[in-house]
């Protein structure tokens, strides 16, 4: 599944050049444009976090509606490790279409190789998530549209615990779901913060992947009706 999702990147180069060109060029007006840091922090986060969950959701609705899942729950595969493989498979390539926007944001905000490094780390790891949750929203989805918006509001729903829109007050309720949220060190790093906090994302990285991992047959069998549905 690893070769088989790095193969239909690499064969489809139109969709691989504008993945890489549009984000690149949502953030050169942001990074150049002197806006402030918040909200160009903001921007990209919020940019970040959809490409992973949006590129993980509508392709597995796409292929569960041309069949394509029904026939991998008819061979020998493993639930888990196509879904496992996917998943990871499609944060790398998020990662590196990312790449250029990502260095493009880097150059432009004068940031130390440490923390260009510690950025491009946790921007895999939140993409990894986002991809896994991408998996989880097609299985729940009836339909390409559907998935559309239900990834949009979770993602959403997400990047607004994380701390993404609003700074909650200290000792809070928001304070503390913030300190769990999976975008809060993504979200802070893109800030320029250097003191950053990744147990959230490292806490809700190893719960989807042990979720995903034990209902792995579940999710295939619900992604695999999409082609029946009405």
């Amino acid at each position: 599944m690893w070769r088989l999702e790095w193969l239909r990147a690499w064969r489809r180069p139109r969709l691989l050049r504008l993945n890489i060109i549009i984000p690149l060029l949502l953030v050169a007006p942001v990074a150049l444009g002197a806006a402030p840091q918040a909200h160009a922090a903001a921007v990209y986060v919020v940019l970040f976090a959809l490409f992973g969950t949006f590129g993980a959701a509508i392709p597995a609705l796409r292929d569960a509606e041309q069949g394509l899942i029904r026939r991998l729950t008819l061979s020998s595969l493993d639930a888990r490790r196509v879904l496992l493989a996917r998943g990871l498979a499609n944060a790398f390539l998020d990662a590196l279409q990312l790449l250029p926007a990502l260095i493009f944001i880097v150059v432009t905000s004068g940031r130390s190789p440490g923390a260009a490094l510690s950025l491009a780390a946790v921007l895999l790891g939140s993409l990894t998530f986002a991809n896994l949750a991408g998996l989880w929203v097609a299985a729940l989805a009836r339909s390409v549209a559907e998935g559309a918006l239900f990834a949009s509001v979770i993602t959403l729903l997400l990047l607004h615990a994380s701390g993404a829109f609003r700074t909650p007050t200290p000792g809070s309720l928001g304070a503390w779901v913030e300190a769990v949220a999976p975008y809060r060190a993504l979200h802070e790093l893109l800030l320029g913060g250097e003191d950053i906090q990744v147990g959230g994302l490292v806490v809700c990285l190893a719960a989807i992947l042990a979720v995903t991992y034990a209902r792995a047959a579940r999710i295939l069998a619900s992604l695999a009706r999409a082609d029946a549905r009405a």
